[in-house]
């Protein structure tokens, strides 16, 4: 049988491959300013890790002085936040509601003017020369072919460059990355104001968890764990650890799903017999439909943020973002410099425009985790407000080359820099 390719929608100035907070930023940013933009999403709804994968807060959006990111990431916050009835000075590690958030991504992407495809997945990608002619998308409709005049990679996974052959890194010297872990909502929870019930299940050292761990009976639980009470009686965690995945491998990602559930069930039984008082008539009502790998391929850019850079808090004339996350790593081997290391209030560093931009492809921006940087400050760049700043960034920058025929490398960044500044930016 032969397959049969439709050719559909060939007039778009931008697509965009996955719709997490890198995508959703990007696609809002590049249809501002005009541009005809298409976003596709292989799950059926937008956010990513902040909605499907049920992460249970954001990373804070200040340096512990200011905030530090604006525009789209802010109004996507004040959006949230207004929906949620929270305090307008939180900004700081506040609790994920994925059913909000959809929305609050539904509306803020659709208002903009973006074209979304849900459950449709960039399956191939077609090159001419230096160039991405079309991306081959897989859905219910088949095998359709889209072409774009730029394309912007939010896969997580670096999946469009990958299958543009810009090179890439994954993982550690060895090739292992940071452990998966798959959250869930445990609900029916016996709680009240006054139970403080998060410091009281938080891991790390002298919790409970070291005690449970130590007994043994509960194998797959680990000493760590972070709840947020995400309403009356309901709990999301972020917990437990799946090691050794192969973040592109479809095999490795399956058993590490089956693996989470595991450790989902067990982490329940662990509060039922340790919490009783708490959690004896409770239930585990969902796993994330996603599961939450933290780092997967990182594409060699036109500029590659290093240990050093994070060490001398630098920043650069082209900077799209500031940065004050800490080394958050979850295994793997980092480099011993940059383990120990804490910033101060008000200090952060600078993510280059050239850490979005290739060495190869010219029509071709990347956001979100997989930019252009050494594994160690990944665990840094790698959080939800960091997605949204690189994504704006790819999504100006990809109008931009869109209007004017641009390559990617040849985008003058002060026409970013000014667009983001227009938009609240600071720096």
């Amino acid at each position: 049988m032969q397959t049969t390719i439709r050719k559909q929608c060939m007039d778009y100035d931008v697509i965009i491959g996955g719709g997490g907070p890198a995508g959703c930023a990007a696609a809002v940013a590049a249809a501002r300013m005009g541009a005809k933009t298409l976003l596709i999403e292989r799950t059926n709804a937008l956010g990513g890790m902040s909605t499907v994968g049920m992460v249970s807060m954001m990373a804070p959006y200040t340096d512990r002085e200011k905030v530090i990111y604006f525009s789209v990431a802010r109004e996507i916050l004040e959006r949230y936040k207004k929906r949620m009835h929270l305090a307008s000075n939180a900004f700081d590690w506040i609790g994920l509601s994925a059913e909000e958030l959809k929305i609050v991504y539904d509306e803020i992407v659709t208002e903009s003017g973006v074209d979304v495809l849900f459950d449709s997945v960039i399956c191939d990608v077609k090159t001419n020369g230096e160039s991405i002619e079309s991306v081959l998308v897989a859905n219910k409709s088949g095998l359709t072919s889209y072409q774009a005049n730029v394309y912007i990679d939010c896969t997580g996974d670096a999946d469009i460059a990958a299958l543009a052959g810009v090179p890439y890194e994954v993982g550690d010297a060895d090739g292992t990355v940071q452990s998966a872990t798959l959250c869930f909502v445990i609900s029916n929870v016996d709680m009240d104001a006054t139970s403080n019930l998060r410091g009281k299940l938080q891991g790390g050292k002298n919790s409970k968890w070291e005690q449970i761990v130590a007994e043994g009976k509960y194998p797959l639980v680990e000493n760590h764990c972070a709840p947020v009470e995400l309403g009356e009686g309901t709990i999301i965690f972020n917990a437990g650890h799946i090691n050794g995945i192969q973040p592109t491998d479809p095999i490795s990602l399956s058993q590490a799903i089956m693996l989470g559930r595991k450790i989902a069930q067990q982490y329940h039984e662990a509060l039922k017999e340790y919490w009783p008082e708490y959690f004896k008539d409770s239930t585990l009502i969902a796993t994330a439909p996603a599961l939450g790998v933290r780092e997967s391929r990182r594409i060699e850019g036109m500029y590659r943020l290093t240990v050093e850079d994070y060490l001398e808090r630098k920043h650069f004339p082209d900077e799209i973002a500031w940065n004050c996350y800490w080394i958050d790593s979850h295994g793997g081997k980092l480099d011993v410099r940059i383990e120990d290391v804490h910033y101060k209030p008000g200090e952060s560093f600078g993510i280059p425009f050239r850490c979005l931009v290739p060495i190869r492809c010219n029509n071709l921006l990347v956001a979100g985790r997989s930019i252009s940087m050494e594994r160690s400050v990944l665990s840094s760049v790698r959080v939800m407000p960091n997605c949204y700043a690189t994504g704006e960034a790819a999504g100006i920058g990809a109008a931009i080359a869109a209007k004017n025929g641009y390559s990617v490398q040849d985008i003058p960044v002060d026409s970013v820099l000014t667009e983001l500044r227009k938009n609240g930016a600071k720096f």
